[in-house]
């Protein structure tokens, strides 16, 4: 089935008005199909159960899908098709532990089919012409990323009213002498999927605020275009209790903070200041201004509706007041918990994502597509990867990793990963092929049921001659796949442990590869990454002739595995590594155009090696 519309719907613990929200979905006068995905984020009451009753009550013919896209704590995902007419409704259901809205839309981008992915929110309501308008507006404007409506607030009160209000300020802002508009609430937008490219929500934001102001700031900067259609309506049933409204100011502030911590250069945000003196300067400014701030806005509210009674004019302004109290106390605490970042980041130090150690290139293997065996160097000094460790736990480095040759030959393993349980380091990643964890298993089993250790195995095959002779062995295969059957075991007893896989993308493996992913999955594997062969693992940018790459008569059969192990990719998200992208451009490594117009390589920011020279480098050279 063709799509041409997405609707991405985060939800969480609000099935009375996410039932609202379908059913203006299910009226929409459109002609042609629509996909909804609604991901709920961890609700922990019967959301799930009112939605299903919900969508097998509506009068239109309602099939059940076979399709189960992995199991939540409220059971498996659902997925249903129905027929209003004149078009085709398919809606899935996604169940995810708490994560936050960011981690919600992107899973839903991630799945999304259609050409335009339209964000809602599950307190709104959308105009019966919302989907036609949507796609009307990007058809027209063919340039623009990004098509935002008007929102309007569905109840009187001032607390909604003032939230609405400020949320709609944000759009458009003055830069360089010109109005840019540069935001749009994401309970009113919609985008075209194919311009997106690898853009992301930022999962690090703790709360549901900022995270959207930062997304389309991020945009902004790389010169996507926005529409702003007014014509493109939907109403918001916010929360008009006053505990709310002082509570969505806070989360604002945090969430705003934040978003100055990133970039530093956001128009709105100018009097926000993230340095361990400038923060607090700022912070007595902004609370000298409350009164300014009040007035300037408060005055403009109350012409925009035509406020005339003075009793409710002073209610304006209170309102403005509680809302500037509440965001500079999130400013505030925001601070607090970023404080470490900050003032790294007035010292210019950027923090990686990951870690890698390279602790020994020693190899109980002499793979044919590898040369780190060849070398001789002696392996780094104990003291030297515990002082490694100690600082990655102190920049609270998301991934560290334990690479080689085969890191667990290392005589003192052991006792490097007992200093990494002593600093309560999780899921410390040991790069293996394998091997070696069948002979160590009893002494690695404790830290990886703990989460101390999580392994990374590699595993080219589901054919025991061709992994063997990628691995120059006569029992390499048999002893990988016995360790993965084990930890599979062990999985199924401690369903908390985490191991991965990497495959890598050769000419004798390419046509198993969408079974080979089915298989690894089968197998309780947390992820797989596939890897195009790097033809020299020392000189990571040369490229030279072997008998592992793929072929030039063999390109078409290359393509159509890379769109079929995409096709997987969007239905287990989170179990394959690679972006669409990423795989994607596989191809074209294989036939050598890749361009700097494709990627944009972010290693030095993303990810520090530490050599076992004890160098740390990026990709090609020493910092």
């Amino acid at each position: 089935m063709n799509i041409d519309i997405s609707i991405v719907i985060p939800t969480y613990n609000r099935p009375l008005g996410l039932k609202r929200c379908l059913g203006s979905l299910f009226n929409q006068n459109y002609s042609k199909n629509v996909e909804i995905i609604i991901v709920d984020d961890g609700s922990t009451d019967n959301t799930r159960e009112i939605i299903e009753e919900y969508i097998k009550s509506q009068s239109y013919k309602v099939t059940k899908s076979q399709v189960i896209w992995g199991k939540g704590n409220n059971g498996d995902y659902i997925h249903y098709t129905l027929h209003p007419t004149p078009y085709i409704l398919d809606i899935r259901y996604i169940y995810q532990t708490s994560k936050g809205p960011a981690a919600a839309r992107n899973k839903g981008m991630d799945l999304a089919k259609g050409e335009i992915i339209g964000f809602v929110d599950d307190d709104c309501v959308l105009d019966k012409e919302w989907i036609d308008k949507a796609v009307l507006a990007h058809r027209e404007n063919p340039k623009a990323v990004a098509v935002g409506g008007d929102t309007f607030s569905f109840s009187s009160r001032l607390t909604a009213m003032v939230s609405q209000f400020l949320s709609t300020c944000s759009i458009e802002t003055d830069i360089d002498g010109r109005r840019e508009i540069i935001f749009f609430p994401t309970c009113n937008v919609s985008f075209k999927k194919a311009m997106l490219d690898d853009y992301k929500f930022n999962e690090e934001f703790p709360l549901p605020g900022g995270e959207d102001l930062e997304y389309f700031w991020r945009l902004f900067k790389s010169g996507r275009k926005f529409v702003w259609d007014k014509s493109i309506k939907v109403i918001h049933y916010r929360d008009d209790a006053l505990m709310s409204f002082i509570r969505q100011a806070y989360i604002y502030g945090r969430g705003n903070l934040l978003v100055q911590y990133i970039h530093n250069d956001h128009p709105l945000l100018k009097e926000l200041k993230t340095g361990r003196v400038s923060f607090w300067i700022a912070t007595l400014i902004n609370i000298a201004k409350i009164p300014h701030f009040c007035y300037s806005l408060g005055k403009r509210f109350i012409k925009e509706n035509n406020i005339e009674d003075i009793y409710r004019k002073s209610l304006v302004y209170l309102h403005f007041m509680l809302h500037k109290i509440y965001y500079i106390l999130g400013n505030i605490i925001e601070y607090f918990r970023m404080k470490p970042a900050a003032l790294n980041k007035s010292k210019n130090i950027t923090i990686p994502n990951l870690f890698i150690l390279d602790i020994t290139h020693r190899c109980n293997l002499a793979c044919r597509m590898c040369d780190i065996w060849k070398t001789k160097e002696p392996d780094i000094d104990i003291r030297y990867i515990e002082k490694a460790l100690l600082g990655a736990k102190k920049l609270n480095i998301k991934e560290i990793a334990l690479s080689g040759g085969e890191a667990l030959l290392r005589d003192d393993i052991f006792d490097i990963l007992e200093y990494a349980r002593k600093l309560k380091i999780k899921d410390l990643g040991i790069l293996t092929n394998g091997i070696l964890v069948k002979e160590h298993f009893r002494q690695l089993r404790p830290y990886i049921i703990d989460n101390t250790v999580s392994l990374v195995i590699s595993f080219d095959s589901l054919k025991a001659d061709i992994h063997n002779y990628v691995r120059n062995s006569s029992c390499a295969w048999q002893d990988t796949e016995y360790v993965l059957r084990t930890l599979y075991s062990l999985k199924k007893d401690n369903p908390k442990i985490n191991f991965n896989v990497i495959t890598i993308i050769l000419n004798q493996n390419l046509e198993e590869l969408p079974d080979l992913a089915n298989f690894i999955k089968s197998l309780g594997s947390n992820s797989l990454q596939f890897q195009p062969l790097l033809p020299n693992n020392l000189k990571m940018a040369e490229r030279r002739k072997s008998i592992f790459w793929i072929t030039p008569d063999r390109l078409s059969v290359l393509d159509d595995i890379i769109d079929k192990l995409i096709d997987f990719k969007r239905g287990n998200s989170e179990f394959i590594r690679n972006s669409e992208k990423n795989l994607s451009l596989v191809k074209k490594y294989y036939r050598g155009t890749i361009s700097y117009k494709d990627v944009e390589c972010n290693s030095a920011k993303d990810t520090i090696l530490m050599s076992n020279e004890g160098k740390f480098t990026t990709c090609f050279s020493a910092y």
